[in-house]
């Protein structure tokens, strides 16, 4: 099973900060790979224009990071002159033959590619893979013919600075942590001569704590067939989620006739997930509505993070069905009425096999701003990958608050906006909405969580003479298309003052 970062949405995200902040990507490729921003230019001064507008964009505290330029050829050069060998006496005997072979291979011209943390030089022969195998090395290894360069290794050492490795395909390499440390970016789009249109991009932490996971499995005779790839897909996607999340909980829950808890489990006791989860045998009928209310029940009277993945290939055959209706209408009710935490920190993903779902259910799902998924397939992990939503549905959701109060020559002049949205906490940048401001204003934001804890206090003040870039069109909304951040649908209720209150 894949891992659950999902790198694709990390680049599209990224693309759109650049573009939104006027970095000319054109003949530019970027790639983000975990914690690594890959830039493949076209030529070197293509690259070296990129990682000068990099230089600007990412001053942090008025420094800029520094560019550390070098070739590929010369990383490894430094890898071989500062190896290690097991034989102490042949230590410099060997560093000088790989030297003298490199020296060789740089001649006839080297060609490299990227391979996810790795860039790798193909030796001519096997034959070369024994000698540069003598050596061990503080970010190369020799594997199947190949000189391997960890760039990941290699970055985490190097975190505050721009790497040019300059060359025939010359490539920027960037730690995340350079975008992180920056918490805010503000695109601005000129309006007219007075007028600007600023968007912040804010950057929305990963989780501490992860969520708790709730996997709600339809056992129902009808299942007999498709069981075991049910539990397969549970086994796997819970190894998944571990990796992901080594901190997680994860509840099993399996429902028929009634509904009964198979266990709650961490990665220290996966084996036993596997074993109790092999152990489900299918009959009976599905108890669907009843299942689904105590499932809300719960969740309303939890004060943790809960995603909840439900999965069923029938409809409510429950003897009490009109009661367990009506009870499940009552309590949706309930939570949409009460406190915005509960929607924004939970979800409740339906996944429905070879069935269609009631009304009632997608209201359930709404109310958690959480799709039904139809899948003819029993493999609950690939229907939420198909349709792009299993990192969606592993990360965990926080309620922000933003405030921003725009301040003219004078506080008399302070107007004030306050508004509330949801996104997952899954390491990124989101723009937050647009805002029309007067040159020479001043923006103060600041941005707090569920729990009040201010994770953002910052102030921007706008000149005339302030560079301004082309904003992509419908900048929020294609983040969201993207499927990069999940709000609630529309949540965001400004509250305008003409004086600032206190949050």
């Amino acid at each position: 099973m894949k891992h659950l970062v999902n790198n694709a949405l990390r680049t599209k995200n990224m693309i759109e900060l650049l573009q939104a902040m006027g970095l000319n990507l054109v003949m530019n490729q970027v790639n983000c790979i975990d914690e690594r921003v890959i830039f493949k230019g076209v030529t070197s001064k293509e690259a070296d224009n990129l990682i000068k507008d990099l230089q600007a964009l990412l001053e942090n505290n008025s420094v800029q990071p520094a560019i550390n330029r070098v070739t590929l050829a010369e990383l490894i050069i430094d890898n071989i002159a500062n190896a290690t060998c097991s034989d102490s006496s042949m230590l410099e005997t060997h560093r000088k033959s790989c030297l003298a072979v490199f020296n060789v291979l740089q001649m006839a011209g080297i060609d490299y590619a990227i391979e996810e943390e790795y860039l790798e030089i193909q030796l001519p022969s096997p034959a070369y893979g024994p000698l540069f195998s003598s050596l061990t090395y503080k970010y190369m290894s020799i594997e199947e013919g190949k000189i391997r360069f960890n760039i990941k290794e290699f970055l985490k050492e190097h975190k505050q600075e721009l790497i040019f490795i300059d060359g025939k395909y010359p490539l920027v390499l960037a730690h995340s942590n350079l975008f992180e440390n920056k918490k805010i970016f503000y695109a601005q789009k000129k309006l007219d001569e007075e007028t600007v249109e600023v968007t912040p991009y804010f950057f929305v932490p990963n989780a501490l704590t992860p969520p708790t996971y709730h996997f709600v499995l339809d056992t129902s005779g009808s299942m007999e067939g498709e069981l075991p790839k049910v539990q397969k897909s549970v086994i796997q996607f819970a190894e998944a989620l571990f990796q992901f999340q080594p901190q997680a909980v994860v509840h099993v829950t399996q429902f028929a006739n009634n509904t009964k808890k198979l266990g709650s489990y961490r990665k220290d006791n996966f084996e036993q997930l596997s074993s109790e989860v092999n152990s489900l045998k299918a009959y009976g009928g599905t108890e669907l509505f009843t299942t689904a209310l105590k499932q809300l029940s719960f969740i309303m009277q939890s004060t943790q993070h809960n995603n909840v993945l439900l999965f069923t290939d029938g409809q409510d055959e429950g003897l009490n069905q009109n009661y367990s209706l009506e009870a499940l209408e009552k309590m949706i009710a309930t939570l949409q009425q009460g406190s915005p935490l509960i929607p924004a920190r939970n979800k409740f993903f339906i996944i429905s096999y070879h069935t269609s779902q009631p009304e009632i259910l997608a209201q359930l799902a709404k109310a958690f701003n959480s799709p039904i998924i139809e899948t003819d397939t029993p493999d609950f992990a690939a229907a939420l990958s198909e349709k792009g939503k299993l990192q969606e549905w592993a990360a965990a959701r926080e309620l922000f608050t933003c405030r921003l109060d725009i301040t003219g020559k004078s506080s008399a002049e302070t107007k004030s906006e306050e508004y509330v949205c949801s996104y997952d906490m899954s390491g990124q940048f989101t723009p937050l909405a647009p805002k029309q401001c007067k040159n020479n204003e001043t923006l103060h934001l600041t941005i707090t969580d569920g729990h009040g804890q201010t994770l953002l206090d910052d102030k921007k003040s706008l000149t005339k003479n302030t560079v301004v870039s082309t904003l992509l069109p419908g900048t929020v909304d294609a983040a969201l298309q993207h499927g990069m951040f999940t709000p609630l649908s529309p949540t965001q209720v400004a509250h305008t003052s003409t004086t600032p209150t206190l949050l």
